[in-house]
Formats: structure tokens, sequence, C-alpha cells
């Protein structure tokens, strides 16, 4: 019953379907293999504010590193894609712009993920901006 609930509403709002999740929002980051850096596996949580449509708070776990987190802007454009942009202190590239939709291809609709996207690091100020990993988001279980 839930999965029908999510398979009708693919290319539904975001902010729809991630009230629907457990809260806070677990985002699933896989290393782009372009990338020319050393990537960990990274996870970040979301804690979308009811409050607030336009805040939420973005907690980066790597590996054993400790945590960091940082107040976002989520800016939803058309229905179904939503992007989650901010600014990390003290790090080298701080700026990044997290990108999710709801069209997800079927294949990863029978994987679990409800939204999939990309993330992109670097720094706004000098003008570079790379996409470093891709984003998943997973559906609760039965």
């Amino acid at each position: 019953m839930v999965q029908l609930y999510y398979y009708e509403n693919l290319g539904a709002e975001c902010r729809k379907l991630l009230a629907k999740t457990d809260y806070p929002v677990k985002v699933v980051l896989f290393p782009y293999e372009g990338w020319a850096a050393s990537a960990l596996r990274v996870t970040w949580t979301l804690k979308l504010h009811k409050w607030s449509r336009s805040r939420c708070k973005v907690v980066e776990k790597c590996g054993s590193r400790m945590a960091q987190s940082t107040v976002a802007k989520v800016t939803e454009f058309a229905k179904g894609y939503m992007s989650i942009r901010g600014r990390f202190k003290g790090v080298k590239d701080p700026d990044f712009e997290l990108c999710l939709t709801s069209h997800v291809s079927n294949a990863d609709f029978h994987d679990g993920y409800l939204l999939t996207g990309t993330l992109e690091r670097g720094d706004r100020g000098e003008g570079r901006m790379e996409l470093t990993h891709f984003a998943m988001v997973r559906r609760d279980p039965y």
C-alpha cells in the first residue's frame, strides 16, 4: 500500500513526498567517477522545518570526521524539482547546491529510491562549481 502511494505520486512536489518519510531525511551521496578528488562515502541529514518552507538544516557526516552543519536555502522550482543551496564554514570548497527530483526512473524506483539528484560543490566567489556526488533519498520500507 505504501509503495503504491509513492508510485502514484512520482513527479509530485518533493516537500510533499519528504513529509511522508522518517524525520530527519537521510541523503546518501555516491561519488561521481569524473571528480578528480578522493571522496569517502558521505551522508547528509536534512531537517526541513515546518515553520519555514525556505530554510532547512543540513548536517554532513563523512566517515569518522566530526559532523558539520549549516542552514541552507530551499527552493522548489517546477513540480517535482527542489534545490538546496548553502555554505559550510571552514572548508576548502564551502559552497554546495543539492538538486533533487521526484521524477525517478523505474530502475531507481524499484531499487527503493524516492528522490534522486546531484550535488555540486565549489566556491561561488571564484566561479567554480563542479559535480561531485550523486544523491539518493531512500523511501520508507513497508
